[in-house]
């Protein structure tokens, strides 16, 4: 998951350098998922790196969630349940927030377009 919020920082870079535009002004959002769209087919190539990164982060999951575990005395599924929020829904959404940050600063676009 991780993974992709890096391809949409990417996909928005290419697409606010090339256009000049941030993906989130009128009428942009369908080239901005054209441009994505290529990155995403990447992805599925790159498949079995991802794999194995997991599989590498996973004694590091595995410590998290008995450090939640320990701490909060809940069971191991809830343990991994908040695990999984954290990493999966904070970590990469904050990622992917200061991704596309770091995108449109290089890219000379702001994210947010002016208001006409």
């Amino acid at each position: 998951i991780v993974w992709y919020g890096v391809t949409v920082a990417l996909a928005w870079f290419g697409f606010s350098k090339k256009t000049g535009l941030s993906p989130l002004a009128p009428g942009q959002w369908k080239g901005f998922l054209a441009v994505y769209a290529g990155f995403y087919v990447f992805n599925n190539f790159v498949r079995p790196m991802r794999l194995a990164a997991s599989v590498g982060v996973a004694p590091y999951f595995e410590r998290a969630v008995n450090l939640i575990q320990r701490k909060t005395k809940l069971n191991k599924g809830l343990s991994i349940g908040i695990v999984v929020f954290l990493a999966n829904i904070c970590g990469t959404t904050s990622l992917m927030s200061l991704g596309i940050y770091i995108a449109s600063l290089l890219a000379g676009v702001p994210v947010f377009p002016p208001k006409a």
